[in-house]
């Protein structure tokens, strides 16, 4: 996945979520790449910490496929694994094995959304192999 995919769901983010945007991450099997994360998510993880939310992420990628063939055929390629908790909302934006974009938002930032999960996704799709 190019480099520049992160710069611009950042970019998108930061304008569809007026300060909720937590962490844009662009990570492959062999290296990461931190975009942003917002210094009060960054005051709440360690180095280690954020590695392993990062290879959480990563691990999910590796399943798609898994999640693509529980699902009959009509469904399509598995894009993006979304997980809700109470605060936060994680998008993991799956590209290939191990290769993807991990975005998170304050949950507060869905209430007024409507298809920014849908606009981010064709973001990502435009650099899809």
């Amino acid at each position: 996945m190019a480099a520049g995919v992160t710069s611009r769901l950042r970019e998108f983010f930061e304008e569809q979520t007026d300060g909720e945007l937590r962490s844009v991450i662009r990570y492959d099997t062999d290296s990461v790449e931190v975009e942003y994360v917002r210094d009060d998510v960054a005051a709440q993880y360690s180095d280690d910490g954020l590695r392993k939310a990062i290879d959480e992420s990563r691990l999910d990628s590796l399943h798609a496929p898994l999640y693509e063939h529980a699902f009959s055929k009509d469904h399509g390629d598995l894009q993006c694994m979304i997980t809700c908790f109470e605060h936060v909302i994680e998008m993991n934006f799956a590209v290939g094995d191990g290769v993807g974009a991990a975005v998170a938002i304050d949950a507060d930032a869905m209430d007024d959304a409507h298809g920014v999960i849908s606009q981010a996704r064709n973001i990502v799709l435009e650099e899809r192999p």
